[in-house]
């Protein structure tokens, strides 16, 4: 019956089949449907518990998901664009989630991480971490939606219920990717990983700046990569106590990426974006 619908369903949420002892904060009731923090999470430690809370707002109706774009929610069919925006949000439901670090799942607080629309939910991704990497999460959901569309027929108008879902009308999930966890060696020293900055990254000449807080200069392995986990560059580099500057060859299209230091006592990773100061 229908031949497209693009919508933007800007919430995506965790799930296992556990309920999570997280309560959702009421706070966000009013706000636009997101996820917070926006983006980010702590590192973690090998053979170290780990939990980490996210408070989830879901859209209310399809112009919302939207992000009130009202061209995105128009349905063509029998040669006439109907549209949808005011149809309601049934629900927004995890299909998988990928890349979870070894040794920890995600629980939410609803069966199966269904969430209806209009709700302010939470999950909590914990447990033990046992492998140290970086791991990019792909949450990958779908939403449903129902209403009604009058068409005519033959010159008779004709009002019947119907049915969406984000998969069968775009061919493919919602998936969001825009959370990293780094999860470190035990023998790492996190007091000082946690001192460490990266900032300031300028598509013009390249340059990173960070910091040291330590009492040992440094030699770091440097590596970057981007979103995807693809290297695009590596080098040794040498470290002073306090502020450091770094500048590179390669030109960086501007984006996300992963910017990594490791040595013998610190692995860290940051994850920054690329962007120009013109």
């Amino acid at each position: 019956m229908y031949n497209k619908l693009v919508i933007s369903v800007v919430l995506s949420i965790l799930s296992i089949s556990c309920f999570s002892q997280c309560i959702p904060n009421s706070v966000y009731q009013d706000s636009l449907p997101n996820i917070w923090p926006s983006s980010g999470f702590p590192n973690a430690t090998v053979g170290v518990n780990y939990s980490q809370i996210w408070t989830m707002k879901t859209p209310v109706n399809l112009l919302e998901a939207a992000l009130g774009d009202s061209s995105a929610v128009t349905i063509d069919t029998l040669g006439q664009s109907i549209y949808i925006g005011d149809w309601i949000v049934d629900s927004v439901v995890t299909i998988d989630i990928l890349n979870t670090p070894p040794g920890m799942s995600v629980d939410c607080n609803t069966p199966n991480c269904s969430f209806p629309g209009n709700v302010v939910a939470c999950a909590d991704i914990n447990g033990i971490p046992t492998t140290a990497d970086w791991y990019n999460l792909q949450i990958i959901s779908n939403l449903y939606s129902h209403g009604v569309v009058t068409v005519d027929v033959g010159g008779v108008p004709l009002t019947l219920p119907a049915s969406i879902n984000y998969y069968e009308q775009t061919g493919s999930y919602d998936t969001v990717s825009r959370y990293i966890i780094t999860v470190n060696q035990a023998s790492s020293i996190n007091h000082i990983n946690s001192d460490i900055k990266i900032t300031n990254i300028i598509s013009e000449n390249n340059t990173i700046y960070f910091g040291i807080y330590s009492n040992l200069s440094s030699t770091f392995h440097l590596n970057i990569t981007d979103i995807l986990g693809r290297k695009v560059y590596q080098t040794n580099i040498e470290t002073t106590i306090g502020r450091n500057e770094y500048s590179f060859n390669n030109q960086l299209e501007k984006g996300i990426y992963v910017i990594s230091l490791k040595s013998k006592t610190i692995n860290f990773s940051q994850k920054v974006h690329l962007s120009s100061n013109q």
